[in-house]
């Protein structure tokens, strides 16, 4: 895909449209034939790809279609070309990542509310956080709302960092891309300004993708060669002060509009150390937790974002609290090794955490748009046994999937499709003592709040997926 792709030039594959349950019983998942690894393709996968006449769970083919578009994002770029696979490299090849070539939160939303420029341009310094010329392969790890590269996503608002383990410690540090189909888009229809948004909601097109990546600051790693790695201009969060950092990749999100799903294909990666348990054959250290078998805190994160406590506080434990899809783990180990027999390099060392997506609830019709993307209309379902969260983007909404991806999300389905970066970026943006006024927002609190007051309540296993539409409202979710 180069530079002047339109929509839907992507690789076409042909999608069969199932009734799926939003539960399955683990060994009826590992029943499911994994299809084989590809991991010489370039090409993000257009659409999830499931057999004309397969009426079981579906869970190995979106999980190999995560797989595909991860192989795809982070094949190495074409030198000078912004979002391009470079044809003569294979995915272990050196250089930039595709991902990293597509535009950034702050290149796409100006702090003055100005046009971004041309989708292979780059901004001058006093658009980038740290007054950096805009190039190829440069990467900034800070912002200019305070904080907001350090601390997670939360409902609402940003909540506190996480730190990495380390004989110093280290805050993880976030990014945000948009490929050029919904870069394009923002600009050409002037999203980037808050008075353009159509107050009866926006659409995005298909084969629009947005990426949000977490960084660990690699300089007491104890094992950095299992981790893909790379330099970053990064702002010191309590002096302001810039310099380049060695960092490696930790969690990836990678969120996909396609013709059979209008409500997104959510897939979520994360290095395979970041936490317990250790891969066969790994040293047996983490990233994120010190092997003693302390818990996790919280939630809350016991660590505030502002102020950020002076001196950096210790890192915690972070653990992982339901077990990935053991489906899920079956395509990762093919895949895995898929990429250690081909020569991939670090690739061999990052997972599949999960893939989420929304039911067809009413074959043979198409998933209409209208349909909620709240819990009981999307796969793992209201009774989720398995993960459905990243340990070092979603740290403390890992019990409840009524705090998942899409249940999130779903909260700016209308307005902005989905898309929270442009709820609170189009110029001006939501500061923080503003945001409550929106109803979205508010709403957004409103759940996070009912999921963390009530961590020992169960969600019942769905047996059957409904047959139509359910009757509960989308907004609503079950408590924990």
């Amino acid at each position: 895909m180069n530079s002047t792709t339109p929509p839907f030039h992507f690789l076409r594959i042909s999608v069969a449209l199932l009734v799926i349950t939003p539960a399955f019983s683990s060994a009826f998942a590992q029943a499911v034939p994994t299809p084989t690894p590809v991991v010489n393709s370039s090409q993000i996968p257009a659409d999830v790809s499931i057999p004309a006449n397969f009426s079981g769970n579906p869970i190995a083919f979106f999980d190999d279609y995560s797989w595909r578009a991860f192989v795809a994002v982070v094949w190495p770029a074409l030198q000078g070309q912004r979002g391009a696979p470079d044809p003569n490299q294979g995915v272990g090849g050196t250089g930039p990542r595709v991902f990293e070539t597509y535009k950034s939160l702050y290149e796409v939303f100006h702090n003055d509310g100005t046009a971004p420029a041309g989708w292979n341009d780059f901004d001058p310094p006093k658009y980038d956080p740290c007054g950096k010329a805009g190039a190829f392969n440069q990467m900034t790890l800070a912002s200019f709302s305070k904080f907001s590269n350090v601390g997670q996503a939360g409902f609402g608002s940003l909540v506190g960092p996480i730190v990495a383990q380390g004989s110093t410690p280290t805050y993880v540090r976030y990014t945000t891309f948009f490929n050029q189909v919904e870069s394009d888009q923002i600009t050409s229809t002037k999203w980037y300004l808050r008075a353009n948004l159509p107050p009866g909601g926006i659409t995005f097109n298909d084969g629009s993708i947005d990426l949000k990546a977490s960084w660990m600051d690699m300089t007491f790693a104890k094992h950095p060669e299992r981790y893909y790695t790379r330099t970053a201009t990064v702002m010191d969060p309590y002096t302001g002060q810039c310099k380049d950092v060695t960092v490696g990749l930790v969690g990836l999100h990678i969120v996909q509009k396609t013709p059979s799903r209008p409500q997104w294909i959510w897939s979520t990666f994360e290095q395979v150390d970041n936490v317990p348990p250790p891969q066969p054959g790994a040293p047996g250290t983490f990233g994120f937790n010190d092997g003693t078998g302390a818990p996790q805190p919280g939630p809350p994160n016991p660590i505030t974002l502002n102020p950020l406590p002076s001196p950096m506080p210790t890192p915690f434990n972070i653990t992982r609290a339901l077990p990935i899809h053991p489906s899920t783990q079956k395509t990762n180990a093919a895949y895995q090794s898929a990429l250690k027999s081909q020569g991939s390099g670090v690739w061999q060392f990052y997972q599949l955490t999960m893939t989420q997506w929304p039911l067809q609830l009413n074959p043979p019709n198409p998933i209409p748009p209208t349909q909620s993307g709240a819990p009981q209309n999307t796969f793992p379902g209201t009774g989720a046994t398995t993960a459905f969260a990243n340990t070092t983007l979603e740290t403390f909404d890992q019990k409840s999937v009524g705090t998942s991806c899409m249940a999130c999300h779903n909260l700016t389905m209308k307005a902005t499709d989905f898309l929270w970066s442009l709820k609170d970026h189009a110029f001006p943006p939501n500061v923080p003592n503003l945001m409550m006024q929106d109803p979205e927002i508010r709403s957004l609190t409103n759940l996070i709040q009912a999921n963390h007051k009530a961590p020992n309540s169960t969600d019942k296993q769905t047996k059957e997926a409904p047959k139509t539409t359910p009757k509960t409202k989308p907004a609503a979710s079950p408590k924990k």
